[in-house]
């Protein structure tokens, strides 16, 4: 009852109490840090190597298991993962619980610039400290039209978000990889004295920032697969293959066919 006969005897100091109570809260709160939708890193680390038109088997053996083989002198390293495909390695490496991670990014630096039996062809494999963060806002795009529309359309739409002030990223799922077929009859190349290589070599000098895309020779064709905005076909055609005696130039459009189209889905969803 000590405090109840306090409270009662002394109410000014007990109100004043309580107001320096309730002013303290809320100087704490305004002083806390707060995120909405905070981005979380990771203890683990991903290393990218780009190595533009080799296949899975060329780049597994030359490039992932290369720099797999530098990893194992590492410390702190719990799992390690790797896929090999078309002209990209990626290997993802999980660290041990605890593990300075900050610390083991300069020793990773140090460990790949090391390394010098890469391909000469082979990008400077890019190190990345995974970050996870959760989407502000899903914005769906749908409608009667072609799913290239689509495609195009989501990527003017990303563009236009991507410039908005304090926007850090945007993705996009459900969008398919577009493919451009260059259909080339062997008469006509016979004809011009040119060969598919030759064709294949033209567009990877112009296409040299193919977006996470390869250009591949398939059966007597040529096919150009790539993310995001695809190259403009217009362009392709006229892509000069040599210069004629007459001065003359001799055009990708005059002895083959250029498409475009999406690739076929493979999930649903």
């Amino acid at each position: 009852m000590g405090v109840i006969r306090f409270s009662i005897d002394h109410p000014l100091l007990v109100n004043l109490l309580l107001v320096l109570v309730v002013l303290g809260g809320v100087l704490a709160w305004r002083a806390m840090p707060q995120e909405m939708l905070p981005t979380v890193e990771l203890d683990k680390v991903s290393i990218r190597t780009v190595y533009e038109g080799a296949p899975p088997e060329e780049v597994e053996r030359q490039v992932t298991v290369v720099i797999e083989d530098a990893l194992d002198g590492l410390p702190d390293i719990d799992t390690v993962t790797s896929t090999s495909a078309e002209g990209l390695s990626r290997i993802l490496i999980k660290l041990k619980q605890g593990t300075d991670v900050d610390d083991f990014l300069d020793d990773l630096r140090d460990t790949i610039d090391q390394i010098d039996d890469l391909p000469a062809e082979a990008e400077t494999p890019r190190i990345t400290r995974l970050k996870t963060r959760f989407p502000v806002i899903s914005l769906a795009l749908y409608g009667e039209v072609s799913a290239g529309f689509l495609n195009e359309h989501a990527e003017r739409v990303k563009r236009r978000l991507l410039q908005l002030p304090g926007v850090a990223s945007v993705g996009t799922a459900g969008d398919r990889d577009w493919e451009i077929w260059v259909e080339v009859d062997p008469r006509v190349l016979a004809a011009h004295q040119l060969t598919l290589d030759h064709l294949t070599q033209v567009l990877r000098d112009n296409l040299r920032d193919l977006p996470g895309g390869s250009i591949k020779a398939r059966e007597g064709d040529i096919l150009l697969r790539g993310l995001g905005a695809a190259p403009d076909l217009e362009h392709l055609r006229r892509l000069p293959l040599r210069s004629e005696d007459n001065g003359a130039q001799l055009l990708l459009g005059q002895v083959a066919r250029v498409e475009m189209r999406l690739e076929e889905p493979t999930t649903l969803g």
